[in-house]
């Protein structure tokens, strides 16, 4: 049956409930209850006193005779336990891994101390969101390795421990005669997961389990209420980020990078994206066996990641074999025959090249457009004349490399990279391009630059803000010349993209 994703107390079978915490994001988990009779065993306390003591506050009401005589913290993490203190006359289980790992918890007092040590800005609004004073940390009385069945009234709920993935000592429970599962955090619906402990085949090995089960009904540690069509796209999830973690460890490249030109289509809208970094961090570590980069050094970089914009797919430097051209580029001889509709610099990109393009092949973006002949003369003139404008080239290039990058286009990255370090950048400033305007390294006019492709990019209007901070550094005309270098090059980008020009033969990728 369908659960609505809502805060509070719902049963999801017959005297079986799910206690939701919607949006499912940092610090807002799932809790279950198990009934027979007059008995209750409860999967999770919560985050904090207050959310647990609500949770227990709705259970009352709802079933004033119940007495919860057994507790089952489904693993470490602070959000499944702080508020065990609320049941101390219950049985607290967990896996001996997981115990282990609560025995060594400090995690709330940092949090309790506001201004003690400065955090990622996710854990600083945890500190905001959350009354993190009078945890009292109230440990399992009784731990398991493996499996454990367990008596609730008449009814027998089986535990199943499946860490280490998330955390050291996952466990799912399982109540066959509801053919329910409730997964802890094992399971996120919406959201990224975070994959403190690994190793990840040991997470793809659980949601493998999972589907095995004799189930219908899943409770998530964050997100609604779900089937397996959930499970198995989770799965995915976790296999896409092993396949990607992979190659750019492989590659060299560093985690924050690798977090940032993660693929994200279909899975754009999850919440909490950043959780990418300790993702991938935590697959680094596994293929390094050194312990590094730890947990601690991968949250401190949190505040580094933005996730690509969805209009803005991370840029793919090599053009995928798969992408066959949509439209063919003309032969060059017949483009050649255009030359002499136009004039200077622009007949000659037409015929032999011109500037840096001297004596190339007539360009493959060229040669595409030439399918409509009468809009290639139109156009060259204007790609000629911005090419010989007032913005001066160091600008140019990097104005045109941030479009390239916000529009995807490896085409028109890879021509400007070579440009752009004609043009006076530095190969550590084209790397930073990709970082946006944020980026340590730039000065102010160059910021302001990179802030403007963003903002046409996305609301194609400059703020007041940007139009300031742009202004004492060029001229009226300067201005309009780089409105139109903006919007001139994210049209060419999405018809590089659309009709999927490859790349010119004679420009090999950089490495």
């Amino acid at each position: 049956m369908a659960v609505p994703f809502t805060l509070g107390l719902h049963e999801i079978a017959a005297d079986t409930y799910a206690y939701l915490q919607p949006n499912g994001s940092w610090g807002f988990s799932n809790a279950g209850l198990i009934v027979s009779g007059d008995e209750g065993l409860l999967v999770d306390t919560l985050f904090s006193v207050p959310q647990t003591r609500d949770m227990l506050d709705e259970m009352a009401r709802a079933l004033p005779r119940l007495t919860i005589g057994t507790l089952v913290n489904s693993h470490s993490d602070g959000d499944h336990w702080w508020g065990n203190q609320l049941l101390p006359d219950a049985t607290i289980l967990a896996s001996e891994a997981a115990a282990a790992a609560m025995r060594r918890d400090r995690l709330h007092e940092l949090f309790a101390a506001p201004g003690a040590v400065r955090l990622p800005r996710v854990a600083e609004d945890m500190r905001k969101t959350f009354d993190f004073t009078g945890i009292t940390p109230t440990l399992p009385t009784r731990t398991f390795s493996g499996e454990l069945e367990v008596a609730v009234g008449r009814r027998t709920v089986r535990l199943i421990e499946v860490g280490p993935a998330h955390t050291a000592g996952d466990v799912l429970v399982h109540v066959p005669d509801a053919a329910t599962l409730f997964t802890g955090d094992i399971l996120f619906v919406g959201g990224h997961p975070v994959i403190h402990s690994g190793p990840v085949e040991n997470w793809i090995t659980a949601c493998d389990l999972i589907l095995c089960l004799d189930v219908e009904t899943i409770v998530p540690g964050h997100g609604p209420v779900v089937g397996k069509r959930e499970v198995r796209t989770f799965r995915d999830y976790l296999e896409r980020v092993r396949d990607h973690a992979v190659r750019a460890h492989g590659a060299g490249v560093p985690v924050i990078q690798a977090a940032r030109e993660m693929d994200l289509d279909t899975i754009a809208d999850w919440d909490d994206p950043e959780r990418l970094v300790l993702n991938i961090g935590a697959i680094y570590r596994e293929l390094n066996g050194d312990g590094t980069p730890g947990e601690e050094e991968l949250m401190g970089l949190l505040d580094q990641y933005a996730a690509p914009s969805p209009a803005a797919p991370a840029l793919r430097v090599v053009p995928r074999p798969a992408d066959a051209p949509r439209i063919a580029p003309r032969p060059a001889s017949e483009i050649a025959t255009l030359a002499p509709r136009l004039e200077g610099p622009a007949a000659q990109l037409l015929a032999d090249g011109a500037g840096p393009l001297a004596g190339r092949p007539v360009l493959n973006v060229l040669a595409t457009i030439g399918n409509h002949p009468d809009l290639l003369v139109g156009l060259v003139p204007l790609l000629t004349q911005l090419a010989q404008g007032l913005i001066p080239p160091r600008q140019r290039e990097l104005v045109i490399l941030r479009t390239a990058h916000r529009t995807g286009s490896p085409y028109e990255w890879q021509h400007h990279v070579r440009l752009g370090a004609a043009a006076g950048l530095t190969e550590s400033e084209i790397a930073r391009i990709p970082d946006g305007p944020d980026s340590p390294g730039f000065d102010g006019a160059d910021r302001a630059l990179l802030r403007a492709v963003d903002e046409l990019c996305e609301g194609h209007t400059l703020s007041s803000a940007t139009w300031q901070e742009l202004a004492p550094h060029h001229s009226t005309p300067q201005l309009l010349e780089l409105l139109a270098l903006i919007g001139t090059y994210t049209l060419i980008g999405g018809i590089l993209n659309s009709c999927r020009v490859p790349l010119d033969d004679w420009l090999a990728p950089s490495a």
